[in-house]
């Protein structure tokens, strides 16, 4: 992976449905994360099933933009 970095998070919790996830309690967890890193150029994804446990990863290019917050 000369030219993007990968992070793979996993765990064996409760996990979710993906399609019907709808945040709660204000919370907006895996949308800001999805938007941080498609503005710095890079994918997130996220599978999960409800007694399934979640992965999460994260692709981002090795020298990706600079993004004014």
């Amino acid at each position: 992976m000369d030219h993007q970095v990968a992070l793979d998070v996993r765990d064996d919790g409760r996990g979710f449905d993906p399609a019907a996830r709808v945040e709660r309690d204000g919370g907006f967890g895996l949308v800001a994360m999805r938007q941080r890193i498609e503005a710095l150029s890079g994918t997130l994804q996220i599978e999960s099933e409800v007694g399934g446990g979640t992965g999460i990863s994260a692709c981002l290019p090795a020298e990706a933009p600079e993004v004014r917050s």
